[in-house]
């Protein structure tokens, strides 16, 4: 049987570090006039509820420019931007999160990270409890996650570590193509995925890569393979893509790694750009701190239905578990 041969990828995210200037590539620092907005719909909006804010509570004519313009970047241009130049020290921590969910409604909707019932994630260090990589402070390699859109907000930096990396999914696509178009083959067949509380196997592969009307996205999280920790068992072709794809996503004239400062946020498309964290540490002065969102995208890009089925599944599981204490 002969493989079938994948064309490099024509599209604005397939971008390398290099290519596209590093973190300068998608930064874009607010304005006055763009600060000055925000800084409106914050006072507006004080009292209520973060996570009950909606778009038209969090709209002037330069957030919603604004806001249209990161929308374009993460589904038709590099699939990621940094919004720069918000002040951390002028807001408490509640009017940070109104600002920050305030801003996402304008990308997708926002929904429950975990059993704690969290809209907006606190990605800090903590101990004890239950282990998921934003409670760590450990590590984590260029991976997805499963929701469409996902950011941070950087409010606390630690003393040393915690930098962000950003490589470009069909960059990755594109140079595998170029130096073992055999392997792709694989990619694009997957692998059987699943998440822990599922009650029993999903039965179904999710590929690594997949195309829909044109358009290729990928998901790279072994966390969620049903043999993740067990890699004798995987077919030898896809361990081997595998392999080469972590060492691609390495490279460094391929990735950016940069240090999200205090009052950037970093917005994503997940099924374009994998992202990485450097493992960081704390002072008992100093501990870092981020805020996260994960947004569902109506209308998005095309998504694979095991992927949108898994997602959704998430979600209405972490929308209907009892609130953790």
């Amino acid at each position: 049987m002969t493989d079938p041969i994948y064309a490099p990828v024509t599209d604005p995210a397939a971008w390398t570090g290099p290519q596209i200037g590093g973190r300068e590539g998608f930064t874009h620092r607010l304005s006055p006039a763009q600060l000055d907005a925000i800084d409106a719909l914050v006072e507006k909006t004080r009292g209520r509820v973060p996570h009950e804010i909606a778009k038209a509570d969090f709209s002037s004519p330069e957030v919603d420019a604004l806001m249209a313009a990161a929308r374009y970047q993460l589904m038709h241009g590099a699939g990621a931007i940094i919004l720069s130049g918000i002040d951390a020290d002028r807001y408490d921590l509640e009017a940070h999160e109104r600002l920050y969910w305030g801003l996402g409604t304008h990308i997708g909707t926002g929904v429950e990270q975990s059993s704690r019932r969290d809209f907006i994630a606190h990605v800090k260090k903590e101990e004890g409890g239950p282990v998921r990589g934003y409670t760590t402070d450990m590590e984590l390699r260029s991976h997805t996650d499963f929701h469409e859109i996902l950011s941070l907000y950087s409010l606390r930096t630690s003393p040393s570590g915690g930098e962000s990396g950003a490589v470009s999914a069909l960059a990755i696509h594109n140079i595998m193509a170029a130096e073992r178009p055999n392997l792709l083959a694989a990619l694009y067949e997957g692998y059987y995925m699943d998440w822990h509380q599922r009650p029993e196997p999903l039965g179904e592969k999710l590929p690594f890569f997949w195309s829909i009307d044109g358009k290729i996205s990928g998901f790279n999280n072994r966390v969620f393979m049903r043999h993740g920790r067990e890699t004798d068992k995987l077919p030898e072709r896809l361990h081997e893509a595998l392999a080469l794809y972590d060492e691609i996503a390495l490279r460094p004239d391929v990735r950016t790694d940069f240090l999200l400062q205090p009052g950037e946020m970093f917005f994503w498309h997940n099924f374009l750009v994998l992202h990485s964290r450097q493992q960081f540490h704390d002072t008992p002065e100093r501990k870092r701190l981020l805020l996260r969102l994960w947004l569902n995208v109506p209308g998005g890009r095309p998504i694979h239905p095991v992927m949108a089925r898994l997602t959704a599944e998430i979600d209405e599981f972490h929308g209907r578990v009892p609130q953790a204490a």
